[in-house]
């Protein structure tokens, strides 16, 4: 937008598919667990105080939800009343549908990782001692307890900037008017800085 070039209809499209994510996994899942397993336990439990929830970065409860929306309307005001820069708009039920599907590629590999921790899951359980006497909740609870390895704590971190990495970098190529483009079996063509971008779905759909 600084330097007036028009913005491609990839990181527009781009942008709200990833927004559309954003909203939708917002939770905590092992969180939400704890309090089921502590409810099912102790139910007069559920009425005392819990300790404080952790919000992304540690900032305040929707901080980054209602930066989301003010940067876009910042972006929209700023464009209306400065520099007037257009958006592409051509094929963009094409460049949804590229979308969404990397986003299910993502979601592939997550059922690959998913069907990896059952596994580990049922060799967990199996070494907790007398665990066919306890109760599946008195499990659930010993299996949130285990303290993670250094790898699976780190590796979630490494993906998140591995993906910031390449999404930063996909935008400065937009920005600089750079790009390299490669044959896939003589039929398609793939842009280096596109296909850079479209990891950051590749990621959701691994994540959420």
């Amino acid at each position: 937008m600084l330097l007036g070039q028009e913005i491609p209809g990839m990181i527009t499209n781009a942008i709200f598919i990833l927004m559309a994510f954003y909203f939708q996994t917002r939770k905590s899942g092992k969180e939400k667990l704890k309090r089921i397993v502590k409810y099912v336990k102790n139910p007069e439990l559920l009425d005392r105080e819990e300790e404080p929830q952790k919000h992304p970065l540690y900032l305040p409860k929707f901080t980054v939800r209602i930066s989301l929306v003010v940067i876009l309307s910042a972006i929209i005001i700023i464009n209306y009343f400065g520099p007037n820069v257009s958006f592409e708009s051509t094929n963009t039920l094409l460049d949804i549908l590229i979308i969404i599907s990397s986003y299910i590629v993502g979601v592939f590999f997550r059922n690959i990782s998913v069907s990896k921790e059952k596994k580990r899951l049922k060799k967990q359980i199996e070494e907790i001692e007398n665990y066919q006497s306890l109760s599946k909740y008195e499990i659930i609870e010993k299996l949130i307890d285990q303290e993670p390895t250094w790898l699976k704590q780190k590796s979630s971190n490494f993906l998140s900037l591995l993906t910031l990495t390449t999404v930063i970098t996909s935008l400065l190529l937009f920005t600089f008017n750079w790009d390299y483009t490669f044959q896939i079996l003589t039929l398609f063509t793939v842009s280096l800085r596109e296909s850079l971008l479209l990891l950051i779905n590749v990621y959701y759909g691994f994540r959420d």
